[in-house]
């Protein structure tokens, strides 16, 4: 998105704003449709990363699924019209209510601790269920979104295989098995550990009807980032499918990939301010905007729109809240004065989905742009 029409619509709107490209997040769809093509499977959004209604509308559009983690969650997937068959439920410690909202409205659920299976099993005999599993698969990057090694309190740990295979046979239904690596991964053999540990828990179940690898494809917030290489991770999958007997789809829960790229959050310069030794911008947002750089040190770039060709200078980019609240440090910029616009990019993933009205300040407006059409959303 150009810098005009970013600035067009921060004039028009007011800052602090999401801005998403509707573009951007069905060319991400169809990179991921393209590099899975050669063997049966599902998309189904992680729509924790962005739970807009429009967004959704447009993964639906495009033939997507919906991977829910609350019960609001499932009731915003209905109400945008996915059909209960193209959602799945993958709860981290839910109540006994939360599995039953699930199952009464015929979604399927992933469960990621063995101690609910006596509740299933004695209360929902019938329903067929999918397991989370833990492989213990440790990658290297941020551990704050790392969720498959054994420290994690994702999934069940594949050392209880004993425990699970009593409860089948009690009785209990599983028809698939699920993981996720986690969000910082530096490359695709991060993610075939995984794969070969579930493909390898798989053959303790002989009714499986597809296999949930979660996500884990990184997006490049430095240009010095890695890519990873989907081609080669989707030949790998294809490889371990053709070593079982009975087909499987295979399904992708894909957040941050799709969305992060589509969204920026345009601010305002407040005032620029010298300190004793740095020069720190304040503008007017903060970290219940975006919590990412605070929580997870996470790099976002930032583009001065109104001042692109400026002096460079080193700034600290810091918000207005009444807390340490730092989106960038000893960041170059040209130079920002007074009013100016910034463009803080990659932001459309776990932005306003993350946002509070901490200091009893406003959430930011969110606008969608699709081609020419410019939409409050």
């Amino acid at each position: 998105m150009d810098a005009s029409k970013l600035l067009n619509i921060a004039s028009e709107y007011g800052t602090p704003l999401y801005v998403y490209d509707a573009e951007l997040i069905r060319k991400q769809y169809h990179e991921l449709q393209e590099a899975f093509s050669g063997f049966s499977h599902q998309i189904h959004y992680a729509m924790k990363a962005n739970e807009n209604p429009e967004i959704l509308k447009i993964i639906k559009n495009l033939g997507g699924g919906i991977d829910a983690v609350s019960p609001n969650e499932i009731r915003r997937a209905l109400a945008v019209g996915f059909t209960k068959e193209e959602i799945v439920f993958t709860p981290s410690c839910p109540d006994f209510d939360e599995l039953s909202f699930a199952f009464d409205q015929g979604i399927h659920v992933h469960i990621g601790a063995t101690e609910y299976l006596p509740f299933i099993l004695k209360n929902y005999p019938d329903v067929k269920i999918g397991l989370r599993i833990n492989p213990g698969n440790a990658i290297e990057g941020n551990q704050k979104i790392a969720t498959a090694h054994n420290n994690s309190k994702f999934g069940i740990p594949i050392n209880q295989i004993d425990q699970i295979l009593d409860f089948v046979g009690q009785g209990l239904q599983v028809d698939s098995l699920h993981l996720h690596t986690g969000s910082d991964v530096k490359s695709w053999q991060d993610l075939a550990r995984s794969v070969d540990a579930i493909f390898d828990f798989s053959k303790h179940f002989s009714k499986l009807k597809y296999i949930d690898l979660g996500s884990g494809f990184k997006v490049k917030y430095h240009k010095t980032d890695p890519d990873i290489d989907l081609k080669s991770y989707a030949g790998y999958i294809e490889n371990k499918l053709k070593t079982i007997s009975n087909p499987l789809t295979i399904k992708f829960e894909p957040g941050k990939f799709l969305v992060s790229e589509a969204g920026v959050l345009l601010v305002k310069a407040n005032v620029v301010k010298q300190g004793y030794s740095k020069k720190f911008v304040g503008v007017n947002s903060g970290f219940h905007h975006l919590i990412r750089p605070m929580y997870y040190d996470a790099y976002h770039k930032i583009i001065n729109l109104s001042n692109p060709s400026g002096t460079t200078e080193k700034y600290d980019v810091v918000g207005q809240l009444c807390e340490e609240d730092t989106f960038a440090y000893d960041r170059d910029l040209p130079q920002v004065r007074m009013g100016d616009i910034l463009a803080i990019l990659n932001a459309g993933a776990y932005g306003f989905s993350l946002s509070s009205d901490y200091n009893m300040r406003d959430k930011p407006k969110q606008i969608l742009v699709d081609k020419d059409m410019i939409k409050l959303i």
